[in-house]
């Protein structure tokens, strides 16, 4: 089984609050290996993923969610949990 994660992008703005909630539900999940990048400002992500042009959360590194909400989020935990 590999390690569950969670890899959230920020590609604007509007999407700051989103990318504070997967931070403070890491503190929730910590068998969950949680990581923000900032488009633009982060660079460790394109290798992976490619140029990413709107915010995007990534699970287990290969589930991609474009459409958040806190229970979403707090769902993509629990996927990330489950299908490691």
């Amino acid at each position: 089984m590999k390690h569950p994660s969670i890899e959230f992008i920020t590609a604007c703005a509007c999407c700051v609050t989103y990318a504070e909630m997967v931070k403070e539900m890491a503190g929730d999940f910590p068998e969950v290996e949680t990581r923000v990048y900032v488009a633009g400002e982060d660079m460790d992500y394109i290798p992976k993923y490619g140029a990413v042009t709107e915010s995007t959360m990534i699970i287990n590194e290969s589930e991609v969610v474009k459409e958040f909400s806190k229970s979403g989020i707090r769902e993509a935990f629990r996927r990330a949990i489950e299908t490691a």
